[in-house]
């Protein structure tokens, strides 16, 4: 057993790592066949491109070393249903008897693709859906496609794949939430995941939920979200301003995220180079790795010095607060991920997924 001694001012914090991943989040592709004006892809500078099948194979392969491993999701921030192997890679998934969860647009799933897909029994398809002009194209398409999966899965008498959708929230279209559950319930929705939106643009400033920080627009917001949904459907709700406790849900539910070049990335936000707005201001996203499973066994990574330290940091809110910090006006170190104050690299410290004003699957 690894075992890994921090000396502090006061005393030693002693970190003993298991291989306690429950939760692996699969990038398949960081490519797109949209191009949604909100979207943190429109900013990203690393190269794009799709996961072959010599590191997906090495990651299933290392799964296996991971007692606790029950859920796959094949996700990131680019379309995993671009990826040539696709069909491929569902198929290995299902075989290794995970469950697998697939994050989508849906503007590929033709009725060919839905029917293998319930064939190989997958067991959550996720849609993204938003009304407006920043975020995903169409409602009507999604509800047309949501109609089409549910006549299928009658057809072959089955309740996989569970459909869910997820929406991120502005202050042009928050209005509309009401429509679209009511409009997709007949399908079958099981969950609704709601977001708020990271500007990656300066003019998008201003449509963010969360940006007067009210304690009475969070609960009108609350009170709107709990009409709209029923009993049958379980909706994860953000919070619509900032509050003391800090709580990443990578972190807690033991997930890791491998990128599609085979990097292991502890989140979403540190999955690629990019931009995001933070109340306003402009902050330089780095990607940061903790290895590459074609160099290092997954085992090996997740149970690393670095990698056991930064979950400990996280899970024990070890970071400054720069989101309502009385210096942030005048701070250089929030203009990047790279260090904050304290001397933490790469930082969480103005992480909106950490105050779960970001949400995802």
């Amino acid at each position: 057993m690894k075992k890994y001694i921090f000396n502090l001012n006061s005393g030693e914090i002693i970190l003993k790592p298991k291989l306690d991943m429950s939760k692996l989040y699969i990038e398949l592709s960081s490519k797109c066949n949209l191009k949604c004006p909100m979207c943190f892809k429109n900013t990203f500078t690393d190269p794009e491109g799709f996961m072959t099948k010599e590191i997906f194979e090495k990651i299933i392969a290392d799964l296996r070393e991971f007692p606790n491993l029950e859920h796959v999701i094949f996700g990131g921030i680019g379309e995993c249903v671009t990826n040539p192997h696709f069909l491929d890679m569902v198929e290995r998934v299902k075989k290794e008897g995970y469950m697998l969860t697939i994050t989508s647009n849906g503007y590929m799933l033709n009725d060919l693709l839905i029917v293998k897909l319930i064939t190989l029994g997958v067991d959550e398809l996720i849609v993204s859906v938003e009304t407006g002009d920043i975020g995903h194209p169409s409602f009507k398409y999604v509800e047309k496609l949501m109609k089409k999966i549910s006549n299928y899965k009658n057809q072959k008498n089955t309740g996989k794949p569970s459909l869910a959708v997820e929406t991120v929230l502005t202050r042009k279209n928050y209005m509309d939430f009401d429509n679209i559950v009511k409009m997709l319930l007949p399908y079958g929705i099981r969950k609704i995941v709601i977001s708020n939106l990271i500007p990656v643009y300066e003019n998008f400033l201003g449509l963010e939920l969360y940006a007067d920080n009210s304690k009475k627009e969070e609960s009108i917001l609350r009170n709107m979200i709990s009409k709209a949904v029923t009993a049958k459907v379980n909706a994860i709700i953000p919070n619509f301003r900032l509050k003391t406790e800090r709580h990443c849900n990578f972190i807690e539910k033991n997930a890791a995220i491998i990128r599609w070049d085979g990097e292991v990335t502890p989140c979403y936000r540190f999955l690629h180079d990019g931009i995001e707005y933070v109340y306003g201001k402009k902050k330089e996203i780095k990607a940061y790795s903790f290895g590459n499973v074609l160099k290092n066994k997954l085992s090996d990574i997740w149970l690393s010095e670095d990698y056991s330290w930064f979950r400990y940091k996280v899970r024990n809110s070890l970071y400054p607060s720069c989101t309502d910090c009385d210096l942030r006006d005048g701070c250089h170190f929030i203009e990047n991920t790279e260090q904050d104050c304290w001397g933490n690299e790469p930082s969480c410290a103005d992480c909106l997924w950490w105050r779960n004003i970001i949400m995802c699957p």
